[in-house]
């Protein structure tokens, strides 16, 4: 779809000034026929379609009158779409972009928009995965695999102060510290046999048992099987689970090969494809990662984009909000 909204945008590049207005009709029919029809409820009071009334447009989008509370809306009004120029089919571009690691900047040519119009758009879509990520609270039952992961801490995008703590460095560069150190920023992660998926970020270095408690505690049944590969970290679980540490890799049931290779697909994506995440959005990407990791994709973009129309206000994020909104900060990160 990328190299399609590309070659469109070249083509009506090369269009004669006077075909021009022609081709916006044409458009502008298109996109009509391909509104929704239905008359939605009201995001603000709840009131059902039949108290909603069309109320003229807005550009090409419909706006509607609630004869209940009296606001007007749009379909797009408390979604994380709304003030959005782009409709369904750039949206949507966005998510598969997004998924597959595809970068900003080549996803913002294909459209036709600037780098930062494309990093609001993409950051929409990850604060959006976070925010469900963490009503959605996945547990993990049956057997389930826990480790944890690390990459080196990130200011990418940020320029670093000369009293920083370190020097800065180019992508791909080594930490100065050898070994697990504060440089370092733990990826925990719990994977269940049945597909669950729990991950995220609280820490530096090697995680403790609160930090364990913190990240797992909530997601784990009292009869979970835990795997993990004998961190003493893990045993703060077994209050609310009973745990196994894997001493023998090559016993057929008691493994955690399943975690490692869903570490592996955070590697490939964090430093081959990312070249990199900023540590204060970890926790999104993490997000992110935990919704794409062996999921077809096409399914996985439309699941995505109904949540982005969502009329709840649950995703509805402010631009300005994007730069701060549950950004996380281990102590020494820049903001």
């Amino acid at each position: 779809m990328g190299n399609d909204m590309a070659k469109l945008t070249r083509l009506v590049k090369q269009l004669p000034e006077g075909r021009i207005e022609e081709v916006v009709e044409i458009v502008e029919k298109i996109i009509e026929e391909n509104t929704t029809k239905e008359v939605p409820d009201c995001p603000h009071c709840g009131a059902s379609s039949n108290l909603v009334v069309r109320f003229g447009k807005n550009g090409n989008k419909q706006r509607f009158r609630c004869n209940s509370c009296g606001k007007h809306f749009s379909e797009a009004t408390k979604s994380a779409a709304v003030s959005s120029r782009c409709g369904e089919a750039a949206w949507k571009l966005v998510i598969r972009d997004t998924l597959k690691g595809v970068s900003i900047d080549n996803t913002a040519a294909s459209l036709s928009v600037t780098h930062a119009t494309m990093f609001n758009m993409r950051h929409k879509i990850l604060s959006m995965a976070e925010t469900a990520q963490m009503l959605n609270n996945t547990e993990l039952s049956g057997v389930c695999e826990i480790d944890d992961t690390y990459v080196l801490e990130s200011v990418k995008g940020t320029k670093i102060p000369e009293d920083y703590t370190r020097k800065a460095r180019k992508h791909g560069a080594k930490a100065f510290k050898r070994g697990i150190s504060d440089e370092q920023i733990s990826i925990m992660a719990g994977i269940s046999r049945d597909g669950a998926i729990v991950t995220k970020t609280v820490n530096r270095a090697t995680p403790s048992k609160e930090n364990v408690k913190a990240v797992f505690g909530g997601h784990i049944g009292k009869s979970t099987l835990v795997l993990c590969d004998g961190a003493k970290s893990i045993a703060a679980l077994a209050d609310v689970a009973e745990v196994s540490s894997v001493k023998n890799e090559r016993d057929s049931f008691y493994h955690i090969n399943n975690v490692n290779g869903y570490h592996s697909f955070i590697k490939t994506r964090q430093n081959n494809i990312y070249h990199g995440v900023a540590t204060k959005y970890q926790n999104r990407y993490n997000a992110l990662y935990s919704l794409s990791y062996g999921c077809d994709i096409d399914e996985q973009v439309d699941v995505i984009y109904n949540m982005l129309i969502q009329n709840s206000g649950l995703f509805n994020r402010k631009i300005k909000e994007l730069k701060t909104l549950d950004i996380l900060d281990l102590g020494q990160l820049i903001n």
